[in-house]
């Protein structure tokens, strides 16, 4: 397996030096937002924004309820051919039915053309088994390449543990591999880790491929 930047030199706080949300979201306009417990982004339409909040509202019709505060998001939106990639963090829930809630925008980056990218944004449940530890530790993806996968979490991991990921991608596959940490940034009550994938058996690594495969038909 070939080392991959998980990052190409863009944190995912970066684009804020030069951009709030104000300049990039437009009232009243669309969005997809997907759960991390859900396999699918769902229509949304934005109502508010402030320089680091977006109020939404879900249009598509949702039996089951997933909405928590506290609960980690991800966010596509569109502007003049243009696509940002938000990800953020449920602050208020106001109503379930239409849902309606507020999100803390905690990164934001753009691209021109997808194509170009091997990151996948998405919002999938995560356990990391750790040498040493006897409960695993959930975890929130928060993207996805042939190298590796970045993950939020609580817990306080260090560059030298030992870990196993299994990261469940739909209703019926999921992914397990060896990783190492190569990155970890402290996030307010959250840490973000870089996890590449330093071992994965190769019916492992045709799942992860099949199903980047349907991510770059589902984007484009």
């Amino acid at each position: 397996m070939s080392k991959y930047d998980l990052d190409k030199g863009m944190g995912m706080l970066s684009f804020f030096t030069t951009k709030n949300l104000t300049k990039i979201i437009r009232v009243n306009s669309g969005a997809e937002l997907k759960h991390f417990r859900m396999f699918e982004f769902v229509n949304s339409a934005i109502l508010e924004r402030t320089e680091n909040t977006i109020t939404l509202k879900i249009k598509d019709a949702i039996k089951e309820t997933l909405f928590f505060p506290e609960d980690h998001v991800v966010i596509n939106y569109s502007m003049n051919k243009e696509l940002y990639v938000l990800t953020g963090v449920i602050s208020y829930i106001y109503s379930i039915n239409p849902i309606k809630m507020s999100i803390n925008v905690t990164g934001v980056e753009k691209f021109k053309d997808l194509r170009k990218h091997q990151r996948y944004y998405v919002s999938m449940t995560s356990t990391i088994k750790v040498s040493g530890f006897v409960t695993p530790i959930f975890a929130v993806v928060k993207n996805i390449s042939s190298g590796g996968v970045k993950v939020y979490c609580k817990e306080v991991l260090t560059y030298e543990d030992i870990i196993d990921v299994e990261v469940i991608l739909d209703r019926t596959n999921k992914m397990n591999f060896n990783g190492k940490i190569v990155r970890i940034t402290n996030i307010k009550d959250y840490y973000e880790y870089g996890i590449e994938i330093i071992g994965i058996s190769e019916s492992n690594l045709k799942c992860l491929y099949h199903y980047m495969k349907w991510l770059n038909s589902d984007y484009l």
